[in-house]
């Protein structure tokens, strides 16, 4: 099976959180921020890459050093639950999306921002720590297996027919749309339920109901199948999606 190592690093975390100001999917995590995060994105938001990091390395390497130990042992805390797991979740995700696991190594950065995206080019996973330590366990799991049903659906299913016909924006909502189903495939995950983006909440719903209308529950290619026609034969439709 494949290994899972983590780490931090504060430049990354900086540019992460740089990143945020136009490319996050919802601004949810922004509220949960403290007032003097919000105040630094604030400061950041109208201003270049390079002269943001002047305000952000700074920032950040105050609170790294104030939470050491705190950080560190995050950190080492994410890969051991993994660890601890990762047979069955790269198992379950091999039968969901009937391909076999397509990496050796997966790397997980922490981060101190609340937004967790993951990197293509390196297929690296960015995994916060909750603040509330009874979601710790659960949350690192559920982000994990969230991120690597999207790099399964990246790798076998991308630029195969009838996928890729879709265009970025339609690809990018049935990959956020199809993440309902780890809350089917994934049941042991400590109940904690994947409720996808506020945004996708209609499709997700769509492309649920008709897999409880399938004999194979499990069928994934009948899924996207099924939801690529469904974009591609309706005008209305795609213009809908084309601007949710």
């Amino acid at each position: 099976m494949p290994t899972i190592n983590s780490y931090y690093n504060i430049k990354k975390d900086a540019q992460n959180r740089r990143e945020a100001v136009n490319r996050s999917m919802n601004w949810t995590w922004y509220k949960n921020m403290d007032d003097e995060a919000q105040s630094i994105f604030k400061k950041i938001t109208w201003i270049p890459f390079k002269e943001s990091m002047y305000i952000l390395i700074p920032f950040l390497e105050k609170r790294y050093n104030d939470n050491k130990k705190e950080i560190d042992d995050a950190a080492k805390q994410i890969k051991t639950v993994l660890d601890d797991q990762k047979d069955t979740i790269f198992e379950s995700m091999e039968k969901l999306t009937k391909k076999p696991i397509f990496n050796e190594t997966f790397t997980i950065r922490y981060t101190t921002c609340l937004r967790w995206p993951y990197t293509r080019e390196t297929w690296e996973i960015r995994i916060m720590e909750p603040s509330k330590k009874e979601f710790r366990y659960k949350y690192r799991t559920k982000s994990f297996i969230h991120e690597l049903l999207h790099f399964q659906t990246h790798k076998y299913y991308e630029a195969v027919p009838p996928m890729d016909k879709l265009d970025k924006q339609q690809f990018n909502l049935l990959k956020e749309s199809l993440t309902f189903l780890i809350n089917y495939e994934f049941p042991w995950i400590n109940k904690s339920t994947d409720y996808g983006y506020p945004q996708h909440q209609e499709f997700r719903k769509i492309l649920e109901e008709y897999r409880i209308s399938l004999w194979d529950k499990k069928d994934f290619e009948k899924l996207i199948e099924f939801w690529c026609n469904k974009i591609l034969s309706n005008i209305s439709q795609k213009t809908k999606i084309l601007n949710f």
